[in-house]
């Protein structure tokens, strides 16, 4: 039997170059992820060359698998789709299936074969099915090993490389557009909204916290819109940099945060749209700037956005604390105080301002009488000392300021109709 297989390896060698032509085009047409351009179809060739000659050589010579080497091509072509992002589940079907396509040549070879005695076919047969798949099992495995170490390499590689050009880009460096976006994976151009996504202390599981942040930022790019480019940069475990890259018209709206999943301990910050790579830049400040406001005034809200009421301002002033805290309260007087029924007039008069001291409306948006809304702007403007008309900006800037760095329990409610308790219309 072993004469046999021996003899008929030879055979198959003879027609080596046609086996491996065959279990290519076998592969081609099966696996759509292994083909690619030119070089890539080139590399597929000579690794299947290279497996069906040794396999050949294998069983016409009795080498054992300890004393094979595997084919170069077959190393290089596993390198190859793993730089790709080619599964490694897809490699390994390759191998099953050029084995598949290689035994049915064999079969043919053998019961065809005029000189095997008919005794010896099966047996013949099956030694060679199990030559051949013990061959398939010893390279699977050592491909595998090759595509996981080049995956894990490239992938350190170009997040190194990608994580530069992001530092370079914010240094302020004029980047090479083209070079910059082969690195990045991520469009220079257009409008960009950055991102700034990081953790709350309370994360019970810190590991792959990667994977966390960018699909929380994928999730928020899904909510504003459909196959928006994003861009993940990781900062440390704890913050991850993002960008998405929106259309020259999008505007933040509120609500967004309710069209996003992030995870209950993610918690993001986001600029506002800004157009180039100047644009890149300044909305990343802003996001940074942001969540300092978030981190100082210890919001639990998903996000917050730079275009949220009064965010651009209070997140200038968050850079100096103290100073912030002392012009707040100089400007609101005994409305700072940390009472509920000054929680309430804090919270009608920023509503007051954003409907344009419109009674009316006011009352509309907190769904409460108009004699209410009066008579809490009147006991808000005692407690200023001076009218709204007279100093509107600084005390939509204070009553804003206040709300985001020093009184936390508004960042869950902002908006919400407060309870009415005495006083005319049952106000305080």
């Amino acid at each position: 039997m072993r004469r046999e297989i021996a003899r008929l390896a030879a055979e198959m060698g003879s027609h080596a170059p046609r086996l491996a032509q065959e279990v290519h085009d076998f592969l081609a047409g099966r696996i759509d992820e292994i083909g690619g351009e030119a070089s890539l179809i080139d590399l597929l060739h000579a690794s299947v060359e290279g497996n069906v000659e040794t396999i050949i050589h294998a069983l016409r010579h009795r080498i054992s698998l300890d004393n094979l080497e595997p084919p170069t091509a077959a190393f290089e072509y596993a390198r190859r789709l793993a730089q790709r992002g080619t599964s490694v589940t897809a490699l390994i079907r390759a191998y099953r299936l050029g084995q598949q396509q290689l035994l049915h040549s064999a079969y043919a070879l053998v019961t065809h074969d005029p000189h095997l005695p008919a005794h010896l076919v099966s047996a013949v047969y099956q030694q060679l099915v199990q030559e051949v798949s013990e061959y398939i099992d010893w390279i699977s495995e050592r491909v595998a090993e090759v595509y996981e170490q080049e995956r894990e390499s490239w992938l350190a590689n170009r997040t190194n490389a990608r994580e530069s050009q992001v530092r370079r880009i914010l240094d302020g460096e004029t980047p090479d557009h083209a070079e910059a976006e082969r690195i990045l994976g991520y469009p220079l151009t257009g409008t960009h909204v950055g991102v700034i996504a990081w953790l709350t202390g309370t994360d019970p599981s810190p590991s792959d916290q990667l994977s966390r942040f960018t699909g929380a930022i994928r999730g928020l790019a899904s909510g504003m819109g459909r196959g928006l480019a994003t861009l993940v940069s990781g900062r440390d475990q704890a913050t991850a940099w993002g960008w998405i890259r929106v259309p020259e018209s999008w505007e933040h709206t509120t609500g967004l945060e309710e069209r996003i999943r992030a995870h209950p301990s993610v918690r993001l910050a986001i600029g506002s749209p800004h157009a180039g790579v100047a644009g890149f830049r300044l909305t990343h400040q802003e996001a940074l700037r942001v969540q300092r406001v978030c981190t100082i005034g210890a919001s639990t809200n998903p996000l917050a956005s730079h275009d949220d009421p009064g965010m651009a301002v209070t997140a200038l002033l968050s850079h100096d604390l103290e100073a912030a805290r002392s012009w707040v309260r100089s400007v609101l007087g005994g409305l700072a105080e940390g009472t509920e029924a000054r929680s309430r007039q804090r919270e009608t008069l920023r509503e007051f301002f954003r409907h344009d001291l419109s009674y009316t409306a006011t009352a509309a948006a907190m769904t409460m009488h108009k004699n209410s809304i009066r008579y809490r702007v009147e006991t808000a403007e005692a407690a200023l000392g001076t009218t709204l008309a007279g100093r509107r900006l600084d005390v939509e800037a204070a009553l804003h300021a206040h709300r985001l760095l020093f009184d936390p329990r508004q960042q869950a409610h902002h908006g919400a109709a407060a309870q009415d308790a005495g006083g005319p219309h049952g106000e305080d």
